[in-house]
């Protein structure tokens, strides 16, 4: 198929583009195997209706009607992926081993070879608009496995799998972080009238009133702790008699607990708490 005039001569004299905005595309297109229509849209000089019409009286050819000339025999003839890329579709199959073939661009010699050699069909081209093309892709070309693999769909695939796998690290680092902050100092629980540290089977409940209670169970302790101090000190002094009784993690944390989250300024506050709580006697 040739045109019988230059598309940007045409396009000059139907006042669509001016000189100036020709060679300007003419000046792009020499760095690239772009076609002078697709920069021309592209760089808003005009749209895809005034290139179809154009483009059809540059080939003194019809623009065709898609659903007048479809035939489900071929839907699986290309898949998606190529549709899409070179903007085409196929038509039907013709004697002589012919494909009649939709396209957006009928001069468009890459797009011709590339389906002929992927099909091993002759390509006859016929012109169509891009917003037709593009619908009829999807309603009329199955999505196939083709379409997964492949270099263009890959590159997407590869991605977002890379995104997920990203986020799932992040997500996973999160619960480890969490896991391993847990295990070496535990949790810790406010409610009405204490502050609850727990870790390693072994609770430090702390009262507002000033009272310290140690629950749980040592390592290596034969039964179930349950003792409640009236101060901090009276703890200390009874885990360094019973030190033997914890395992070294439940001992290590309880020293570092006492030692570094309750001290006997937050005791002192909270004995203070108490004694303006409660209700005068008499």
């Amino acid at each position: 198929m040739k045109a019988k005039f230059p598309i940007g001569e045409l396009l000059i004299k139907k006042n669509l583009v001016s000189e100036e905005e020709m060679a300007e595309v003419l000046r792009i297109q020499v760095s690239s195997n772009r076609r002078v229509g697709y920069l021309l849209i592209k760089m808003g000089f005009i749209d895809s209706d005034q290139l179809i019409s154009t483009l059809a009286e540059q080939l003194e050819i019809p623009v065709i009607a898609i659903d007048e000339q479809f035939s489900p025999e071929v839907k699986k003839l290309i898949p998606r992926y190529l549709c899409h890329k070179y903007s085409i579709l196929p038509l039907a199959k013709k004697p002589h081993n012919v494909l009649s073939l939709a396209m957006v661009d009928p001069l468009d010699r890459e797009a011709i070879s590339s389906i002929e050699n992927f099909t091993g069909m002759v390509v006859e081209p016929n012109l169509a608009r891009h917003s037709d093309v593009t619908t009829s892709i999807s309603r009329k070309i199955p999505f196939s496995a083709q379409d997964i693999f492949n270099e263009q769909s890959y590159g997407l695939a590869a991605k977002v799998a890379t995104a997920c796998v990203l986020i799932l690290f992040v997500i996973l680092s999160a619960f480890a972080a969490r896991y391993v902050y847990v295990e070496k100092y535990g949790t810790v629980q406010t409610v009405a009238d204490s502050t609850v540290y727990k870790n390693h089977d072994i609770m430090v409940d702390v009262k507002k009133s000033g009272k310290v209670s140690l629950l749980g169970r040592g390592a290596r302790a034969s039964g179930f702790y349950s003792v409640t101090f009236n101060d901090l000190d009276s703890l200390q002094a009874f885990l360094q008699k019973k030190e033997t009784d914890f395992s070294e993690k439940q001992y290590q944390w309880l020293t570092w607990t006492l030692e570094n989250r309750i001290n006997q300024i937050d005791l002192q506050k909270n004995i203070q708490r108490a004694a303006v709580t409660q209700p005068p006697h008499g």
